[in-house]
């Protein structure tokens, strides 16, 4: 999508004022996610008509000091001195803080609207906005919008595709004789880009809020009723209590992770059976021999590998986006920060470990929000350990090995052994939290807050937008590294160094073996793996899982995608990925993936460091190597450790 020529336009508001949801109803599927440039926090950013309409984070002021904030705050004055459009988006059950942002916007003079989101919930709630009498006070367009259902959306598109944006009055302008009305002056410029003591502006602040109070009075009017919130209040009254909130907490991730088993396994057994299939047709219908190989070894088990898993991320995806959606996560926030403080983290950093469970990238950016230095290293370092959706593939094969499916009932072990791999992630992440944060010189300050949004009806457009969006990047991204990595297996398997009489004569020995066995342990892949075999066979693992276990270094999903190849490659009899792994034997042909070779291997991907990318990550934001080095180091022991003495005790 070409974007260079388009009016940019620019969605600011504070964090829950909805403006996702606004971007999505205003873009739909035509939308991109990219980065700032030169650093890693996300942005999105799509067309309506001639306008590229972008998704800034959400922030509380633009007297601000966390990285994210301030990026945004950058984007914002950016858009001003070009005097591009901003759509200020605010939540209309909390006006008045929104009207403390948007009299700072309004002092930078450039194009805006001003869009009082959730109305559906003012009237509800009995609150009544005199909108021609607003609009009038602070010069420029309101528009009444429900970003949920898609109200005002249309009035809201005429505005912005007829540019039908005024300049705002300078509401606080009598406080301060620095702005003169259409333009900015120099002077509130850099004192927003270069920050003054906190004195000046909590001076600031109060000098704003005594001129927003007045008009926050003239202009709404509170109902008698407060029913609608009261209902939000009875829930916090259970979802907050300390030990009722957390029984329900785990409750909740429970049927979360028994959920992802449950209606993954239909779809998944049916993608992989499909593509079992398309191997068999190709083998019988293609003639060429190198071309069969090809096609039926590597190119249709690495597509396999990459979509059988689409069914587990889209429905991981959807359950966190409902959760976030009806306003739960910010509860979680609320009642894990006394509890996360005696690991040296606090509520701010719920968020970003949360995010972990889908990604540690995203998750490590969004640490930015944390304005504690000493809490922010702990937490880079850190969250990787929780389990991100790439460990999620292995999980479910390996459990699958070990727990048949229990014919079709919802409830069973596959869930809650899942949800016991997922404690033991944030057991991990909170002792090595604790550890890092008590002999860590880097200086530490606390100062959170946290704003709590009232339960709502989730936004079903919304909520499928992002799933779409979070699996389409899963299959593009993570799914390119595990298709190519399957190619580069496929020729490592073809080709040996050894002649054909050579592998001839080895078959002979070994009649048990197939000639495709043979071939396959000689290869240049098979000497690869054979070659770290000492290494790993203590923990129970043989050099076809080795050769796996180096290939999900760069990516940790490719370690099934791996093992399908190759026993694809070694092996046609079976049909599905969970059967060839229970099928497997070693040479004396007892079962390879037993529970201590099993176990060893889950216990090595709950704390192993298998991502190249969150590396990369982990030296953007900290900016020292001596972090990434030992962040890699320390995962890897507490991952072979655990490893070796799980296999050492059961087997």
């Amino acid at each position: 999508m070409r974007t260079d020529s388009l009016n940019k336009i620019l969605l600011v508001g504070k964090p829950n004022a909805g403006k996702t949801s606004l971007f999505n109803q205003l873009t739909g599927l035509n939308q991109k996610v990219g980065n700032y440039s030169g650093v890693t926090i996300e942005v999105l950013k799509g067309k309506l008509g001639s306008s590229e309409i972008i998704d800034i984070p959400g922030l509380q002021s633009l007297n601000t000091s966390s990285p994210e904030e301030v990026i945004s705050k950058k984007e914002i004055i950016k858009a001003a001195s070009m005097q591009q459009t901003i759509v200020f988006v605010a939540n209309a059950m909390q006006l008045f803080d929104s009207l403390h942002l948007f009299s700072q916007i309004a002092d930078l003079q450039t194009p805006t609207i001003f869009a009082i989101n959730f109305i559906d919930e003012a009237n509800k709630n009995k609150l009544t906005i005199d909108k021609e009498g607003l609009e009038k006070k602070i010069g420029c367009p309101v528009a009444f919008i429900n970003s949920r259902k898609g109200e005002g959306i249309q009035e809201l598109k005429k505005i912005i595709q007829n540019t039908k944006t005024s300049i705002p009055n300078t509401i606080c302008r009598s406080n301060y004789d620095v702005i003169d009305q259409g333009h900015i002056n120099n002077t509130y410029i850099t004192n927003l880009e270069n920050a003054l003591d906190i004195a000046d502006w909590e001076d600031d602040y109060t000098r704003r809020q005594k001129v927003l109070l007045p008009i926050m009075n003239a202009y709404v009017v509170s109902g008698k009723s407060d029913t609608y919130l009261l209902n939000t209040y009875k829930w916090d009254k259970i979802l907050l209590h300390p030990i009722w909130g957390m029984l329900i907490f785990f409750a909740t991730l429970y049927m979360v992770f028994q959920s992802v088993f449950y209606f993954s396994s239909f779809p998944m057994d049916w993608i992989d059976s499909g593509f079992a299939s398309l191997s068999e047709l190709a083998r019988n219908t293609i003639s060429i021999d190198w071309l069969q190989n090809l096609v039926a070894n590597a190119i249709i088990p690495g597509l396999s590998g990459v979509l059988i898993f689409i069914p587990q991320i889209a429905i991981l995806f959807f359950l966190i986006s409902v959760l976030e959606q009806i306003g739960y996560l910010s509860r979680i926030s609320f009642i894990s920060d006394a509890f996360l403080k005696k690991f040296g983290l606090s509520g701010h950093s719920v968020i970003p470990l949360v995010s972990s469970w889908a990604c540690a990238i995203p998750a490590i950016m969004s640490t930015r929000i944390i304005e504690n230095p000493k809490e922010r290293l702990t937490a880079i370092l850190t969250l990787p350990l929780m389990t991100c959706s790439a460990r999620l593939p292995v999980y479910v094969i390996l459990i699958a090995v070990l727990f048949p499916a229990n014919s079709g009932a919802f409830f069973g072990v596959q869930g809650l052994f899942l949800l016991a791999l997922y404690l033991l992630g944030v057991i991990a992440t909170l002792v090595l939290a604790w550890l890092i944060n008590k002999y860590s010189k880097v200086e530490s300050n606390s100062n959170w807050a946290l704003e709590l949004p009232i339960f709502r009806k989730p936004n079903w457009k919304n909520i499928f937008l992002t799933v779409f969006n979070k699996t389409k990047t899963f299959v593009f991204q993570a799914g390119k590294i595990i298709f190519i990595v399957g190619l580069i297996l496929w020729f490592l398997a073809n080709w040996s160094p050894k002649s054909e009489a050579f592998l001839a004569q080895k078959q002979k020995e070994s009649p048990s073996q197939t000639m495709e066995a043979v071939k396959l342990e000689y290869s240049y892949l098979g000497y690869t793996g054979k070659s770290i075999e000492p290494l790993i066979k203590p923990l129970g693992y043989d050099w076809k899982i080795g050769i796996a276990l180096v290939a999900s270094f760069a990516a940790r999903e490719v370690f099934v995608g791996t093992l399908s190849s190759i026993y694809s490659i070694e092996n046609n009899d079976e049909k599905t990925i969970v059967n060839k792994l229970r099928n497997e034997t070693d040479r004396n042909g007892n079962k390879m993936y037993d529970w201590a070779t099993a176990l060893s291997l889950l216990l090595f991907y709950v704390f192993s460091m298998q991502c190249m990318s969150t590396l990369a990550i982990v030296k953007k934001e900290t900016g020292e190597w001596k972090y990434v080095a030992f962040q890699f180091i320390y995962m890897l022991v507490l991952a072979y450790g655990s490893a070796f003495i799980t296999y050492q005790i059961l087997s």
